[in-house]
């Protein structure tokens, strides 16, 4: 996961309203979303709200896991020296 412009988060309307709205996080090149939402929201902004939250904590604590001689900047991949 080193280039951060490869995730995308979506909003799908996957339940009844009036909370039907879920979010989505999805990888280039993957059919399948790599996580979702647990619960509805009611509007499709508050799922894209926590939707990009959950997409920044997502890539925060797997960068923390990285090695340290890795540096990345979103959208670009690189190796420190």
């Amino acid at each position: 996961m080193t280039d951060y412009s490869d995730f995308s988060v979506v909003v799908k309307n996957r339940g009844r309203p009036p909370s039907s709205w879920k979010w989505e996080i999805y990888r280039a090149g993957r059919n399948s979303p790599i996580k979702q939402s647990e619960g509805f929201f009611s509007t499709i902004a508050e799922a894209n709200r926590a939707g990009r939250k959950a997409l920044s904590l997502f890539l925060s604590e797997y960068q923390d896991e990285m090695p340290q001689q890795w540096s990345f900047t979103p959208g670009r991949s690189k190796i420190a020296k």
